[in-house]
């Protein structure tokens, strides 16, 4: 049993405005186009991309760092004399008052104590962490929207309630207003009728407000312009749920949520981390050749081209306890990464058991209010008949009314706090159709990265 919502504007005053005109400009949306249409325009996402393109940014620069360098130097010294001296009758220039050097240079680094490697394959797992985390987001902004769409369906779902409401008070301030005219029933009836329409009415124009707000809500996830008319296809209704028991369920987060690939990923980082910080006990060495023109020095007076090969080698030896230090930072954050993988693992489990019971007190809610509301159903209709014939008072009608109007009310909020729940089940598991749309992208990019820095699967 679901609660049908069809063609259902945003009912701000311009939206209700161009309606009235017949304005066929409305985008009418499924779930899965706002979705899509989040995942495609949301800011959050395009803000975990850039900082995906970062980290992309970072393992071009770690490999760079490994191979051969190759540049040019050129330099200019001038003196206030040239620099000789006197051996007998003869005179030699030492220097000549204005030098000249330039070249190019090539220098590779041979052996760094692993370090270079370290910090390549650790760049490498914080781009792949980003993408987890990017997913992460991409999960949550889904979850947003359609918590988002299911307040808008349930927002409209109150204001045909309130609707249906003024239309029913409206039928029977008629059929109180005959009888009063002819002598059947006291002016009281008809007064406290009047009193109770306008009290619907008031909270008519509260449900179009709610209805609006709820919309605007929508249209800023999707980053759609706020003046957009919308329309929301398909029901309120009751999808099924997961077939999986609880177990079953937690198993598939833990090996499914993004935010734990994300911080084993971290783990994996933070390990290259501190084997580069003990790399630095290591020496480093590099190979160097020049080819340049000198002119002025020692080496070359006149000027003339040469070259040079060589290889050079450091090794620290005392640095007042900074390597250690980085050494003993460096196995901290591995410990800190470790225990919030932990965290992060109990806080799933919470979510995946709290999402569950939250989903099975959901589903009671409906079949309660479903009865509820059948009752309600047919104590108005009795009342109303019972009230024609003379037989009941204008109050049972009113009362009855009410009675209809909270079990409606309520049979809606059920259908909606079932299909948040089961969204937040999904989220949970790392499950749902919203996980399904982006899969396939996620999937491709996934395997675009792994043929560019050749990883196997």
């Amino acid at each position: 049993m679901g609660v049908e919502l069809l063609v259902m504007p945003g009912y701000a005053l311009t939206q209700a405005q161009c309606l009235s005109q017949g304005n066929s400009r409305e985008l009418r949306l499924t779930l899965n186009d706002c979705i899509r249409i989040a995942l495609e325009r949301n800011y959050d996402i395009h803000l975990a991309t850039e900082t995906l393109t970062q980290a992309e940014s970072d393992i071009t620069r770690a490999w760079s760092a490994m191979l051969p360098f190759l540049g040019a130097e050129a330099s200019y010294i001038g003196l206030d004399e040239d620099l000789a001296f006197s051996l007998g009758s003869t005179s030699f220039t030492f220097m000549d008052r204005n030098m000249y050097k330039g070249g190019v240079v090539l220098r590779q680094p041979i052996y760094a104590g692993g370090r270079l490697n370290a910090a390549r394959k650790a760049a490498q797992y914080a781009r792949d962490r980003r993408v987890q985390d990017k997913q992460s987001v991409e999960q949550e902004i889904i979850f947003q929207v359609i918590r988002a769409y299911r307040t808008a369906q349930v927002a409209g779902a109150f204001h045909n309630v309130a609707v249906e409401a003024v239309h029913l008070l409206e039928i029977h301030e008629h059929d109180v207003a005959i009888l009063v005219r002819e002598g059947a029933n006291p002016e009281l009836d008809l007064l406290r009728t009047r009193t109770e329409l306008a009290n619907v009415r008031k909270e008519l124009n509260a449900a179009a407000n709610a209805l609006d707000l709820a919309f605007l809500v929508l249209k800023n996830l999707l980053v759609i312009d706020l003046e957009e008319v919308l329309s929301l296809t398909g029901y309120l209704d009751r999808p099924p749920r997961p077939t999986e028991d609880l177990h079953r369920l937690t198993r598939l987060a833990v090996s499914q949520r993004p935010e734990l690939s994300s911080l084993k990923l971290q783990v994996a980082a933070t390990e290259q981390g501190l084997k580069a910080a003990k790399g630095a006990y290591h020496p480093s060495v590099a190979l160097e050749g020049r080819y340049e023109y000198m002119k002025g020095n020692f080496r070359d007076i006149d000027g003339d081209y040469h070259w040079t090969v060589g290889i050079g080698a450091e090794m620290p030896l005392w640095n007042w306890g900074e390597i250690r230090a980085g050494v003993r930072k460096a196995r901290s954050q591995l410990e800190q990464v470790t225990i919030q993988l932990q965290k992060m693992e109990d806080r799933i489990r919470l979510e995946v058991r709290e999402a569950f019971l939250n989903l099975g007190k959901a589903e009671k809610n409906i079949a309660a209010a479903e009865t509820a509301l059948e009752t309600a159903r047919e104590a108005c209709r009795l009342a109303r008949a019972s009230y024609r014939t003379g037989e009941g008072t204008n109050t049972d009608v009113l009362d009855a009314r009410m009675a209809l109007s909270r079990a409606e009310a309520n049979h809606v909020q059920a259908l909606f706090e079932y299909n948040v729940a089961l969204a937040a089940l999904e989220r949970a598991t790392g499950t749902g159709e919203g996980s399904k749309l982006k899969g396939e992208s996620s999937k491709q990019e996934k395997t675009k990265n792994q043929e560019r820095w050749g990883r196997g699967p």
